[in-house]
């Protein structure tokens, strides 16, 4: 269970340090302030996942392993593609 735990936190520290890479990168792109904002909302609430879980807000559960990478990768995809 400590390997478990140990493994999710390395996971996240990763995920979330990637997040504020890409967030940064786009963030110096010039585009359009709705799109802009649509990415900043939508990697705030990513990152806030990690977080809560970290806070003890919530359990990290099955679905959160099945999700989760699917919503940072949909949303790398997004922010690759702008």
């Amino acid at each position: 269970m400590i390997v478990l735990r140990f493994l999710l936190i390395v996971f996240n520290v990763a995920v979330v340090t990637f997040l504020i890479y890409r967030l940064w990168i786009v963030i110096q792109q010039p585009m359009e302030k709705s799109k802009k904002i649509l990415i900043i909302v939508g990697a705030a609430m990513l990152l806030l996942a990690p977080l809560g879980i970290f806070m003890g807000i919530f359990r990290p559960t099955f679905q959160y392993f099945l999700i989760y990478p699917v919503a940072i990768s949909l949303f790398l995809y997004l922010t690759k593609q702008l």
